[in-house]
């Protein structure tokens, strides 16, 4: 057993330290990995990716005054006041007094959501605290744009009740014309500018604002034509137009639909120059051979695949499917394609035939009126038949006594395909030469005598596609090259742009409509079970205006959903199964005990009347984030060289095991800071310049252990003691002071992190996080090269030690 044991450790040890090589490697080396060890990388912060940070001032005046009217209201309803009033408010105070412990973590949840909406990814929010106020700083690595942040990140964490609303009605329309015209006023009678406004109303509901609208002619809203010789000196106008948006239907589908609205809307400059990238094949095509005498533009509409096509173009039409580019350099005949299939049909063969029909009652697809019998419409059938064959003519026997439409045209059927015909038809049909006549069929419908017009013969494919032909000595290679721009999206045209910004009043409801009802009416909302089947539900309550609101709102939408947002996004939508009196209501849905719990988080949330302020901000561009990065690697780089330097110097051999074990370090370091925190969590360490500061001393610390026990050693050897007691007596010696040493650290890392800053904190985690790697390298690693070194003849050459 213990020979099996220590065969596997060093297979254990090898594919550990692979899988650490692999995660080592730049991330753009192991795009062949997978998933966890493809997408490990480090996180930097603000101070070395560039970005900005925002400090929000928490105000807790509204939570501190509305706790105290409650206390109030609490102690005279304790004077003669019934126990269901008194139950209600003290169930109201401990609502509130939750919200200002939670305060923090709540508020800090709603802006953590709303940066992730930006696509940060590495976003950090830390509360901070100065005197009695309560902020909290938020750094959005990689995002500059000040103005982008403030208004996602700091709008009002407001509760709102929305309920359905999805019919246009004069009203409403009145109402959005009303709001585009006081818009129009607030600009042209106060003086505001329409980027102002448009941040104050973009979020609601119905409203669209653009900052930086571009447009080429043909892509212009409808309804915005005369915009293209706008001028930027024409101020704001007011135009009635609408945009094109796309609908997802109940099959999954998508339809384009046109929501009419109004366009509040400026020129901000001058029409511009662009490159327009042409999609289309068709636009493509005719661009490039008009300014290209060695192309062609061919279009082809439902172009019969024979041999007027060339055999290698008809042959790759045949193998491409609808919307797919092909080029073609290789035809033989001096010339390149380039092939974009719009459409093709397959021939087939196809036959024309005519038929006597005779139906009977309890066929399938028989007419109702029918009152024949199956053997009665055999017969008549056979005898139709033996007319025929006896030298009567196939049209008056047809008009004579067959049955359905065809009847009146001598039972002609025109020409039809295979797959067009019921089976059992297609299959007797199919088998008569020219002119014979078959015996009588039985299908669905009835029984058939069929004659053959026109024998099976194939018919070519068809199909509908553009095509560029390319002339001259290198045609092949010019072909190729077209076709790569077009893929890459490269085919440009130039056009004018217009430019504009602009905020859309739609005149379509979005399908909720705003009510009176809001967090200032809400008290509370808590977890609690049914009393029935046991499943976690969300009751809320409101107070007594709140309540006669709700229930006016619940009494008109019964049926209907009743929409709940905090902070701009739908977090619940229920609904109503009835009014709902009294001011308590209980939402019902949650799959589980923590989805109940985190939606009445999010409502409890909404209703804190603490509002965030922002107080300041930084911004720190990426070029100087760059900068602050590699002047941090030039000085971890140099400071591991002068300390190997020392070390070597100083200890020869034992510096140079030093170094190695210091390589180790680092090597473990940088996995470490690409990994999940105790691999178990979605969180990572965000590298800060303040932790590379950590990092830096900590290579130098890593480094107090080995001298510690080098010097011990060096006292071993002078005493002419072999080279592994002494190694013995100096790990053994040293590992007090060791171990006081790193203790001491951590404890001084520990206080740092609890009550210092953020800049503070980051130099402490990035230290704290190397002592358990530094402790590793300097005993474990150093002791296991010694002892090899022991074993060979280095170990007995004294002078190697400095000894």
């Amino acid at each position: 057993m213990a020979k099996s044991r220590s065969r596997m450790w060093p297979w254990l040890i090898g594919v550990v330290t692979v899988v650490l090589v692999i995660i080592a490697l730049p991330q753009s080396a192991r795009q062949w990995t997978p998933g966890p060890l493809r997408t490990a990388g480090l996180h930097f912060g603000l101070d070395l990716a560039g970005g900005t940070q925002l400090d929000f001032r928490i105000s807790e005046e509204e939570l501190r005054a509305q706790m105290a009217a409650t206390e109030q209201a609490l102690e005279t309803a304790r004077q003669g006041a019934d126990q269901d009033t008194i139950n209600r408010l003290e169930a109201e105070l401990v609502a509130l007094q939750t919200q200002q412990q939670n305060l923090i973590e709540a508020i800090r949840t709603v802006l953590e959501r709303r940066i992730n909406a930006l696509g940060v990814s590495e976003a950090l929010i830390t509360p901070s605290y100065f005197g009695n106020e309560k902020h909290l700083l938020v750094e959005c690595p990689g995002v500059v744009d000040v103005q982008q942040c403030i208004d996602t990140v700091g709008k009002t964490i407001a509760l709102e009740f929305k309920e359905e609303f999805t019919e246009t009605t004069a009203e409403f329309e009145a109402e959005v014309r009303a709001a585009a015209a006081a818009a129009q006023r607030r600009i042209t009678e106060s003086g505001e500018t329409l980027a102002v406004l448009g941040q104050d109303v973009g979020d609601q509901l119905g409203r669209f604002y653009t900052e930086n609208g571009q447009f080429y002619r043909d892509t212009l809203p409808k309804g915005l034509e005369e915009v293209w010789n706008r001028s930027p000196a024409a101020g704001v106008g007011l135009f009635e137009g609408s945009i094109s948006s796309t609908v997802q239907q109940p099959d999954g589908s998508i339809e384009f639909i046109d929501i009419p609205g109004l366009f509040l809307l400026e020129v901000t400059a001058p029409r511009s120059m662009s490159g327009r990238v042409l999609n289309q094949a068709d636009t493509a095509f005719t661009y490039l051979a008009e300014n290209d005498d060695a192309l062609e533009f061919l279009l082809h509409t439902d172009r019969v695949l024979d041999d007027t096509v060339p055999l290698q173009v008809s042959a790759a039409l045949k193998a491409m499917f609808g919307g797919e580019t092909k080029a073609m350099t290789d035809l033989g005949d001096g010339t390149a394609r380039i092939l974009h299939l719009r459409q093709r049909t397959s021939g087939g063969e196809r036959m024309a035939a005519s038929h006597i029909l005779i139906a009977y009652k309890g066929a399938q697809a028989a007419d109702a009126s029918v009152t024949r019998t199956r053997e009665e419409a055999q017969a008549l059938a056979a005898a139709a038949a033996a007319r025929v064959r006896g030298g009567e003519d196939f049209v008056t026997v047809a008009r004579e006594v067959s049955d359905g439409p065809s009847a009146e045209d001598g039972g002609n059927l025109g020409e039809f395909g295979r797959g067009e015909m019921v089976p059992a038809f297609e299959a007797a049909a199919y088998a008569l030469e020219q002119g014979a006549v078959s015996d009588p069929v039985e299908t669905p419908f009835g029984f058939h005598v069929i004659r053959s017009n026109r024998a099976p013969t194939p018919e070519p494919d068809r199909a509908t596609y553009d095509e560029l032909i390319v002339r001259g000595e290198a045609a092949a290679a010019k072909a190729t090259d077209i076709f790569t721009r077009l893929q890459n999206n490269q085919v440009t045209r130039p056009e004018e742009l217009a430019n504009v910004r602009f905020i859309f009043f739609s005149l379509k409801p979005t399908g909720w409509k705003d009510t009176p009802l809001d967090g200032k009416h809400f008290r509370s909302a808590t977890v609690t079970t049914d009393g029935i089947s046991g499943i976690p539900v969300v009751q809320i309550t409101f107070d007594e205006e709140g309540g006669q609101m709700f229930a006016e709102l619940t009494k008109r939408n019964v049926g209907k959903q009743l929409a709940i947002f905090v902070g701009g996004e739908l977090v619940s939508a229920p609904v109503v199964q009835g009014e709902i009196t009294g001011g308590t209501a209980v939402i019902t849905g949650s799959a589980n005990f923590q989805e109940a719990q985190r939606l009445a988080q999010d409502l409890n949330t909404g209703a804190i009347p603490a509002p965030i302020y922002l107080s300041g901000q930084r911004t720190v561009e990426a070029t100087l984030g760059a900068e602050a990065l590699q002047m941090s690697l030039w000085a971890a780089l140099v400071g591991f060289i002068l300390l190997s330097i020392f070390m070597i110097f100083s200890y020869r051999l034992l510096g140079i095991v030093a170094t190695l074990a210091l390589l180790v370090y680092t090597f473990l370091f940088i996995v470490f800071l690409k990994l999940p925190l105790f691999l178990v969590t979605s969180q990572y360490t965000v590298l800060t310049l303040a932790g590379v500061a950590g990092i830096i001393l900590s290579i130098g610390m890593a480094i107090d252990a080995n001298v510690l026990i080098f010097e011990r050693m060096k006292e071993e050897l002078k005493k002419g003691k072999e080279l592994e007691t002494a190694m013995n007596i100096g790990f053994t010696k040293a590992w007090p002071s060791i171990r006081d040493g790193n203790v001491s650290t951590i404890i001084t890392c520990l206080i740092l992190i609890f009550i210092g800053t953020s800049i503070v904190r980051g130099f402490a985690v990035a230290l704290i996080t190397g002592i358990p790697m530094s402790m590793f390298t300097a005993i474990v690693v150093v002791r296991w090269i010694l002892r090899w070194i022991i074993k060979t003849p280095l170990g007995k050459n004294s002078k190697l030690f400095s000894a």
